[in-house]
């Protein structure tokens, strides 16, 4: 289940949904620092690749609510 959110309520372990020329493809937020218009936020792709990319704050993007609930770090056990 997916959800539009302001960038500002992002946090690292969230999928958020970008369209980087490609397509719009699922990408993990690894860190979200401040910046000067908004945030800097760095994502990680499947293939474990991370990059940059600044955000005006108050954006809207596409945020997998269940992204950190369902991680193996969760520290409640998931059943199948």
């Amino acid at each position: 289940m997916s959800t539009t959110s302001r960038i500002d309520d992002v946090a690292p372990g969230d999928v958020v949904t970008l369209d980087r020329g490609a397509g719009e493809q699922a990408f993990k937020v690894v860190h979200k620092g401040e910046s000067e218009t908004g945030y800097l936020v760095t994502f990680e792709g499947d293939d474990g690749a991370t990059f940059q990319t600044e955000i005006a704050a108050g954006a809207p993007v596409q945020r997998s609510l269940e992204s950190k609930w369902e991680s193996t770090q969760s520290p409640t056990p998931h059943r199948a």
